[in-house]
């Protein structure tokens, strides 16, 4: 397998540079663009160029967007990171979660959660 391209979305600019910090730091990751939100996101599946799709859980509505796509593409993986949390928790979103690394401190976590998401087995 080849680096896993991450897509970001629906984050603020502060967080972005931060994963973008992270997952630069990784030889196995490289971030591949931006959208800004649930339709740009489902265009950009039309174009193969992304495994993981990075989103932020800023909001309790801000995930629901991406439940249809979810749903309709359900190989996606999603990784939600939660500002809000004091630890700065990571999610997988997929029909099946996968998270590994959950004892690693943050950045490990961060880089080991985006591994997990673009592993669809």
């Amino acid at each position: 397998m080849g680096p896993i391209r991450v897509l970001i979305t629906h984050m603020v600019a502060l967080d972005c540079d931060i994963v973008r910090r992270i997952a630069g730091e990784r030889t196995d990751m490289t971030i591949v663009g931006s959208v800004s939100g649930p339709e740009e996101a489902a265009e950009a599946l039309f174009r193969p160029g992304f495994d993981v799709l990075l989103l932020s859980a800023s909001r309790p509505d801000s995930l629901c967007g991406y439940l249809d796509l979810m749903w309709d593409n359900p190989r996606l993986g999603v990784a939600v990171v939660d500002p809000t949390d004091r630890l700065g928790v990571v999610r997988v979103c997929r029909i099946v979660e996968r998270a590994r690394g959950a004892g690693a401190g943050w950045p490990e976590y961060l880089a080991a959660v985006l591994r997990s998401a673009a592993d669809p087995g």
